[in-house]
């Protein structure tokens, strides 16, 4: 995994193994930390901005960060069993 994936690695630190290895195996799960940080970058970018859609922008971005954590704490969690199995 490269320095492009350091967002959801911060957000998950105990995770960082796992989200590694993964990454390493799944392309789906690489793609969906990948659109993970590309929607933090544009969150920030976002907040940041005096924009007049900058409030919206803020609120669908914050949506999607949340939903694709959601996402990633899922393969997280099936991880386990398949290392296991």
């Amino acid at each position: 995994m490269n320095d492009r994936e350091l967002d959801i690695r911060e957000k998950f630190p105990d995770q960082k193994h796992a989200i590694d290895f993964l990454a390493a195996q799944d392309s789906e799960f690489l793609a969906l930390c990948e659109d993970y940080d590309a929607c933090v970058d544009a969150l920030r970018y976002w907040i940041e901005s005096e924009e007049p859609e900058a409030e919206t922008r803020v609120d669908e971005y914050r949506d999607l960060v949340r939903e694709l954590e959601e996402e990633i704490l899922q393969a997280l969690e099936e991880l386990e069993p398949r290392r296991l199995g």
